[in-house]
């Protein structure tokens, strides 16, 4: 007896894309893209005389001075947000610190060769990263947006801080974008569309491919 084979047309084809972030992950990512950069821009006037004249964007330099420490406030929202949507995937497992040896394939192939999950270590460390410094903005911002909480040599202390984190920020924002678009293709697809092609998927993080794939390796 032979086992009839299905209709072509009842046959699926299998889908050339997997989700690889939610709505709520993309918005929460976005608004914290969206002020840093405002953030960015207004502290790179506040900083420098040269670079004055980008308080234009916000309506002069008054107006920019007092939206400044708001945007502040939106922008540590958001990472706040990224920290209860995300943490539990950022934690260092097994295998994080290999991947950290062989970062120097990675910058030059964009691959280890190892079977990565949802997130790599560089990503992890990133992640990381922003939290700390975002809290150590936060915390050196308040007494800049009140100057009377401390005294005038903690306010000096205060501002040096707060001026080295947003320079260690911006360095950071800046490798954060090279990768996304021109070292590693198509992972900016992730962030405005939520998906990512399988090869993609497979080729940059196998194990968490074969998670939501449903394989076996």
């Amino acid at each position: 007896m032979t086992t009839a084979t299905p209709a072509p047309s009842l046959l699926l084809p299998e889908p050339q894309e997997i989700t690889r972030y939610r709505l709520i992950d993309r918005i929460v990512h976005w608004e914290v893209a969206i002020t840093f950069i405002a953030l960015m821009l207004s502290g790179m006037a506040l900083a420098y005389p040269r670079l004055a004249w980008l308080s234009g964007l916000f309506g002069g330099g008054q107006t920019m001075r007092a939206a400044h420490p708001w945007i502040g406030v939106a922008f540590s929202v958001g990472v706040l947000a990224m920290l209860v949507l995300w943490a539990r995937d950022m934690r260092f497992r097994h295998g994080d610190g290999e991947w950290v040896r062989r970062m120097g394939r990675y910058t030059r192939e964009g691959h280890t060769g190892l079977d990565v999950g949802r997130f790599n270590a560089g990503q992890k460390g990133y992640y990381w990263a922003v939290i700390v410094v975002s809290l150590v903005l936060l915390l050196t911002g308040i007494p800049l947006w009140y100057p009377w909480m401390l005294s005038t040599g903690w306010n000096q202390w205060a501002r040096v801080l707060h001026h080295a984190a947003y320079l260690v920020m911006v360095a950071g924002f800046i490798i954060h974008v090279y990768m996304s678009t021109a070292l590693l293709p198509g992972t900016m697809t992730a962030m405005t569309t939520g998906k990512v092609s399988r090869r993609w998927a497979a080729w940059h993080h196998p194990r968490w491919f074969r998670e939501q794939d449903g394989r076996k390796p």
